[in-house]
């Protein structure tokens, strides 16, 4: 993980070292001046030891700051790369949603990456405690030989230890990890619709199900919590049990005259200076490497997930200017929209969904539903190219923070055709180039429209790509009677020279269209949506 920003890690690391060589050095630098300065009453090389004691002390406090500095800057930036790379598979053309839901891929893409992008520290702080317990150790081996091939004996096997009683807590925070993210989601979809929650009165039973979320991520995190509060309070016990040896032993030679007053105090303050790089490398690599490898393993698999498609047959792509031939094959009907036909399809509610996820999702070769562009199977055409001949307006389209012309603009249509749009989808009322409605502020997924405010802007979004195939899925669903007769009649005029599907149970659509194709019902698998 360190290696993702060695400009930055690699600095980090050996002010780091320096920080932990002049912490470790402070006690020998005092050792030195008892014996050499104050023993001999000489204030010269007193003040001399005094000097040279200041000099280490800002030394190790400018080390540590630029070392947490730079630090801190590679954490942020290996998080940004892994957030942008994990949005690019989300939102890859492949589908790279797979099958989670919103909330979940929230709870991924902000906690997860937050802890994985943590680990980045342990290139630079366990590299300065390795370093300040190996100057220790030297130092004690100078001082007296035996203690310090105690420390090179001992700190090995405290770390070993250490490291082992993190491994409850690793699996303990991975599946708390994942009971959060439920919860995020849930609570997600709950916002999300609420709404639809509050028509239909289904408020007590959204609000059952999402305390049964939280509670089981409370109590998921409940056990995390004491599977920390073991894990060190056994590393802490660890260390500590360590340090009182070295410390015994140490006061066991002074005691035998084997070594002199300042180097007691400079083995005493040696062993203090043991305990913290021993502590703080037992949490970085223990607490933070057991929380990251958790996380890791949940962003892996959405990657591994969203990179799952086949690849490619790129050999027939088609051509985005000419409307092509789309089929669809629903069991053993085939449904074909030759370039420029306007084709309704009248399905039930399964059935069109199942047709819709299909369209969106080309990808995905389990559904019964295949899509064809040309002959060719979607599934093996180069995604960007299928979306660029293919566009596929949902039932639920989601509107972006900003205006009007914010929204449209997402399509690179010239202004011309952005007024066409709108006066296509009956969007006047609201959205007028005339009146500046263009400049009207929709909100946070168009929350200051009216629902049917949000479908025609939509619906004037999708007709303002001017795709080669519109599919439409209940484009006036939420509009009145005399609006949705205006969109049917300006569809036909709008869509000239196009091919579009329309998938609507609506009779005013229906009407104006070429032909009605009414498919039998898929089976159950084959309905099988994403999220």
């Amino acid at each position: 993980m360190a290696a993702a920003a060695p400009r930055l890690t690699v600095p980090a690391a050996l002010l780091a070292v320096v920080h932990n060589t002049a912490t470790a050095l402070v006690p020998v630098i005092m050792g030195l001046a008892i014996d050499r300065a104050l023993q001999t009453g000489d204030p010269v090389r007193l003040a001399g030891w005094l000097a040279l004691l200041g000099v280490t002390f800002l030394c190790l406090a400018l080390a540590f700051r630029f070392s947490a500095l730079l630090a801190a800057r590679a954490v942020q930036l290996v998080e940004h790369r892994l957030r942008v790379t994990l949005s690019g598979s989300v939102l890859h053309p492949s589908d790279g949603r797979v099958g989670r839901a919103d909330g979940v891929l929230l709870s991924t893409a902000t906690n997860d990456l937050t802890r994985l992008s943590t680990a980045v520290n342990l290139g630079v702080y366990p590299v300065g405690e390795l370093a300040g317990i190996t100057v220790v150790a030297i130092s004690l081996l100078v001082i007296h030989w035996p203690l310090g091939l105690a420390v090179l004996l001992g700190a090995p096997v405290v770390v070993w230890l250490m490291a082992a009683l993190s491994g409850p807590f690793a699996r303990t925070a991975r599946h708390a990890q994942g009971l959060l993210a439920e919860a995020v989601g849930r609570a997600t979809d709950l916002v999300t619709g609420y709404r639809v929650v509050k028509g239909v009165r289904a408020e007590d039973e959204a609000v059952r199900r999402y305390r049964h979320e939280s509670r089981a991520a409370l109590d998921g995190a409940y056990v995390n919590v004491g599977a920390l509060g073991r894990y060190l309070a056994g590393s802490n016990t660890v260390g500590g049990v360590f340090v009182a040896a070295v410390a015994g032993l140490a006061g066991y030679h002074a005691v035998t005259g084997a070594i002199t007053i300042g180097e007691l105090i400079a083995v005493a303050g040696l062993t203090q200076a043991l305990l913290p790089p021993l502590n703080l490398l037992t949490a970085n690599a223990g607490a933070v490497w057991a929380a990251a490898v958790g996380s890791g393993g949940r962003v892996l698999e959405l990657l591994r997930a969203g990179g799952a498609a086949p690849r490619p047959d790129t050999a027939a792509p088609p051509a985005p200017d000419a409307p092509p031939m789309l089929e669809v094959v629903l069991g053993d009907e085939r449904v074909r929209i030759a370039p420029g036909e306007l084709v309704g399809l009248r399905a039930d509610d399964r059935t069109a969904d199942a047709l819709v996820a299909a369209l969106l999702g080309p990808r995905d070769t389990s559904r019964a539903v295949e899509v064809l562009v040309d002959g060719v199977p979607a599934s093996r055409l180069d995604p960007a190219r299928y979306r660029a001949a293919v566009l596929v307006a949902p039932h639920e389209a989601a509107l972006f923070s900003g205006t009007v012309a914010d929204n449209l603009d997402l399509t690179g249509a010239a202004p011309e055709h952005r007024a066409t749009a709108l006066w296509a989808a009956a969007c006047e009322d609201f959205a007028s180039p005339a009146t500046h409605g263009l400049d009207t502020e929709v909100g946070e997924n168009g929350n200051r429209l009216s629902g049917g405010q949000r479908q025609r802007l939509a619906l004037a979004r999708a007709y303002a790509r001017d795709a080669p195939v519109l599919v439409l899925h209940e484009p006036t669903t939420a509009v009145d009677a005399v609006t949705g007769a205006a969109v049917a009649d300006r569809l036909r005029r709008v869509r000239t020279d196009r091919s579009t599907l329309v998938i609507t149970a609506s009779p005013v659509l229906l009407a104006v269209c070429d032909r009605v194709v009414t498919p039998g019902p898929v089976t159950v698998d084959a309905a099988r949506v994403a999220p």
